[in-house]
């Protein structure tokens, strides 16, 4: 969908072609570590924020500052590894989807070293960006390594091939800021691991910072998804052509009752993990009592 490699259009539809073509994508490669490891960090997060909740509270300190140990040293391998693979993915959609990245970063005019948008505010309406900070040739540098090359604007494509720019601008700028927020934190607890109860403030926003690598992760598939628009296969195919032939009844039957069940779900779940988190584990004595009752049972 992202990047399509390895087909031949045959009576209308795309076909496999190579395998090894598909198997060797390197946009599929490079997405594939960019979103494995956003998930390594959400985990890691919320291990150093349960951790610091009940360190605050003193709760079986000797278990939460292992945990809190372990979980400081993961996350600042991948929260650092990421910031670092996510140059290196960006580079490759610069390639690959020169729309999206133009989105990305509000880029309208085509131009030799193009400076990158320190703080803009895109107009879509009148194809520019109603405020505009910009750093000369910085977006070149990033996109290609080179501050003199360049990068192609919004205005190159029809205003129905261009993703909306508001909203990928908006997302990416949302997840490349947390990104930097959660490479800093981890520092922070990695440098802290040994005694993170004598730190209080850095407990505290790690407890609310529990939620920030979801938004993040969200934020990111935003991007890749309407920035991606509006091809539902880049280049290759438009959304609009892949729609499913449904009433306009079903579709406003369906939808909200998606909404609503994945919704109840969701918060179902969501409650579940707070539950469990602040509960902490069970005293040693009770599990041992319990297992104990268990074996009796079974002879």
């Amino acid at each position: 969908m992202q990047h399509p490699v390895g087909y031949v259009i045959r009576n209308g539809r795309a076909e496999l072609e190579s395998f090894s073509a598909v198997l060797t994508n390197s946009f599929a490669w490079w997405e594939f570590l960019h979103t494995v490891p956003s998930a390594y960090i959400l985990s890691g997060f919320f291990v150093l924020g349960v951790s610091a909740w009940h360190i605050l509270r003193k709760n079986e300190l000797s278990l939460f500052k292992k945990s809190f140990r372990v979980a400081a040293i993961w996350t600042l391998i991948f929260s650092l590894y990421l910031i670092v693979e996510g140059h290196i993915h960006g580079a490759e959609v610069a390639k690959t989807q020169p729309t999206k990245l133009a989105a990305m970063e509000a880029h309208w005019e085509t131009e030799k070293g193009a400076g990158w948008a320190l703080l803009a505010i895109p107009n879509e309406k009148d194809e520019k960006n109603s405020l505009e900070i910009k750093i000369p040739n910085i977006l070149s540098l990033l996109a290609f390594h080179d501050p003199s090359a360049e990068v192609k604007g919004l205005k190159e494509w029809p205003k129905e091939e261009r993703p909306p720019v508001a909203l990928t601008f908006w997302s990416f700028r949302i997840m490349v800021a947390l990104g930097f927020l959660f490479g800093i934190l981890s520092i922070l607890a990695f440098l802290k691991r040994h005694n993170p109860e004598d730190n209080p403030r850095l407990l505290k926003f790690l407890v609310w910072n529990i939620p920030l690598p979801y938004i993040a992760a969200q934020a990111g598939w935003m991007v890749a998804e309407v920035g991606r628009q509006p091809w539902i296969v880049y280049g290759l195919m438009k959304t609009k052509e892949a729609v499913s032939p449904l009433s306009a009844v079903q579709v406003g039957l369906s939808l909200p009752a998606f909404i609503i069940v994945y919704g109840i779900l969701g918060a179902i779940c969501f409650w579940l993990i707070a539950h469990h988190a602040r509960k902490g584990p069970e005293p040693l004595t009770s599990l041992s009592a319990t297992t104990e009752k268990s074996a009796l049972e079974n002879i």
